[in-house]
């Protein structure tokens, strides 16, 4: 007669078999093969990212508009803060809806809807003639803003292939870049002309129009085919958009991973422990995005500029394009590498560049004298709008926006003849300088420190570019099973955009409160914070199906870490897997996975 503990220790024996097996039948699935990038796959790439685009020109484009419509509608400081605040409202509420759409409806109908919010938006805006449809436009807009980024980046981390997809999914953040620099071109164009800010609101639709009608030409998600039980149509997406023709092995992966994933609901994120240590992965990234500052930081960028001596058009302008170009080109070389060096690498390298160059700077500004006042009482007008213009451009795509609607009381007092000047001194010159901000000086600062400040701040930029801009949304579109991902993903940006918001509101009066030299310190030791979130806790995906991704993550969350090993390697890893056989495919063929009690007694028991 067996005990009742002998009884338990025998099905949880039991239990861990079939589990190993069940992972062993996954993971050695033949790898899957490598090759040259279709045809198909580019197109659809392209297209897809093209949300990317149409988001990065909407954050940016309000800022040239504002100047004519506050004087057009005689927009007082509220009226104009709420009309840059309109699209966080958007951006929230597209969040929360845009999750059931993408995992009901497909992949490519998320982006079908969000383009249209986008025309149905840009034609209120372009057309209004009242503050109400101003409102009613932006927020809109707002819905298609976040809904069309998180919706391209779940359809690209499936269509693409395992080593490319690091790359395809960070190529909306690149499109992103791009479409905020196209956003202060137009702008700098359409204010010459009469009305320009209905152009600047109106170029955005032939945009979106194509992108509709390209979408309906793009193969559908493969495994959201799979999970609607049309197999025969999900081989025929895999053969058209993979460069070979063999298939079987990644459909047979595919469904096998999706045959247990298929009973998911929303309320499992918080209800398994498996999902909700998923779920926690993911806000925790959204947590330390923000806490690198950047957008807050960049906001007073030109004020610190001028402050350290980069007062005169050319070194300013100098300044300007040099911080827009490490910005791009990051973001590149983030692209081309993301799926060679991986995300944690590149998380760890940026996160600890960031923390020194932010030490660097409070250092140097604590050397440097610095008068800080009230955005809606600062003296020079054309100074403010440019530090504006700043914050949208070279702040992280999906908070970016949050740093203008406190920002914006001065443009009450500006008159239209001010309008063109101002454009103007914004596209030639972002950093010129102000005699009043540098009134206070008896002595020259001292040429080492100014070119010391501006390093420090390109170097900020470029560890930002190369890290928490791109990475963190490759990451998000990966380590969700495919049933829930769209609402995971949706309500993480949810959170993150509420989060962005609450910072903004606050920077200005802590800034005050306690310095901005104690304020960027504070940012630097919650980024240090970060690294071991990102060492010990956060997966790496490089090179991984998203299938065995997931079995990784269901199976006691095995993580890789960047150096280091435990003694508890044999434990957690069955015999079966410590030893790999020919022409089999591991996911501990490269890397060392372990696991700590103490993150196991945490999450308690990881399967589902």
């Amino acid at each position: 007669m067996k005990t009742q503990a002998e009884t338990e220790q025998e099905n949880d024996s039991k239990s861990t078999e079939n589990q190993n097996h069940f992972q062993y039948s996954i993971l050695n699935q033949p790898t899957t093969k490598k090759g040259p990038i279709g045809l198909i796959l580019v197109v659809a790439s392209i297209i897809a990212s093209g949300s990317g685009l149409i988001f990065g020109y909407e954050l940016a484009n309000i800022s040239g508009a504002l100047l004519q419509l506050s004087t057009e509608f005689h927009l007082t400081c509220a009226k104009q803060e709420i009309i840059v605040s309109a699209i966080i409202m958007g951006g929230i509420v597209g969040s929360l809806s845009s999750g059931y759409i993408i995992d009901r409806w497909e992949r490519r109908m998320g982006i079908v809807v969000t383009s249209c919010c986008y025309i149905l938006g840009a034609v209120i805006l372009s057309a209004s003639t009242s503050y109400a449809m101003l409102m009613g436009g932006r927020i809109i807009v707002g819905i298609g803003t976040t809904s069309g980024v998180i919706a391209a980046c779940i359809y690209l981390s499936e269509v693409a292939p395992p080593d490319r997809r690091g790359m395809l999914v960070s190529l909306t953040e690149f499109m992103t870049v791009i479409g905020v620099l196209l956003a202060y071109v137009f702008n700098y164009t359409f204010s010459r002309i009469s009305n320009g800010w209905r152009y600047m609101f109106a170029i955005v639709i032939p945009l979106a129009v194509l992108q509709v009608i390209g979408i309906f030409f793009l193969p559908p998600s493969p495994r959201f085919m799979v999970k609607k039980g049309d197999d025969e149509k999900a081989s025929l997406v895999l053969k058209k958009i993979r460069s070979y023709s063999n298939v079987d092995d990644e459909l047979a992966n595919i469904k096998s991973s999706l045959s247990n994933e298929n009973n998911y609901n929303f309320l499992d994120l918080f209800r398994s422990n498996n999902l909700r240590m998923r779920f926690c992965i993911g806000f925790g990234l959204a947590i330390f995005l923000q806490a690198t500052g950047q957008p807050n930081v960049l906001f007073y960028a030109s004020t610190i500029l001028r402050s350290v001596g980069f007062a005169s058009d050319s070194t300013a302008t100098l300044a300007s394009v040099s911080i827009g170009l490490v910005k791009v080109l990051g973001t590149i070389l983030a692209m081309l590498l993301i799926d060679k060096v991986g995300r944690k690498t590149f998380l760890c390298i940026g996160s600890t560049i960031i923390v020194v160059s932010l030490i660097i700077l409070a250092l140097l500004i604590h050397k440097i004298p610095m008068q800080f006042t009230d955005i809606c009482h600062y003296p020079n007008h054309t100074n403010r709008w440019q530090d504006n213009i700043t914050s949208s451009m070279l702040g992280q795509h999906s908070v970016a926006v949050t740093a203008l609607p406190s920002r914006t009381d001065f443009l009450s007092s500006v008159t239209k003849q001010d309008n063109m000047t101002i454009m103007q001194n914004v596209f030639s010159s972002p950093f010129t300088g102000s005699p009043e901000v540098d009134g206070d000086r008896n002595e020259p600062i001292p040429p080492v420190l100014k070119w010391l400040c501006l390093c420090s701040l390109l170097v900020y930029v470029a560890a930002y570019s190369i890290s928490f801009g791109p990475v963190i949304w490759v990451l998000l579109s990966e380590i969700f099973p495919v049933g829930i991902k769209g609402r995971a993903v949706a309500l993480i940006a949810c959170l993150n955009w509420a989060l962005s918001l609450l910072i903004a509101l606050t920077f200005l009066s802590v800034t005050e409160l306690i310095g901005l030299m104690w304020v960027l310190l504070i940012y630097a030791i919650v980024s240090f914070i970060g690294l071991p979130f990102i060492i010990f806790i956060v997966p790496e995906t490089k090179g991984q199906t998203l299938e065995e991704i997931s079995e990784q993550l269901n199976q006691g969350y095995n993580r890789t870490p960047i150096c280091c090993t435990t003694e508890h390697i044999k434990r957690l890893i069955p015999g079966i897997f410590r030893k790999q056989r020919d022409g089999e495919h591991s996911i501990w063929a490269t890397d060392i996975q372990y696991h700590t009690d103490g993150l196991e007694n945490y999450f308690g028991d990881s399967t589902l």
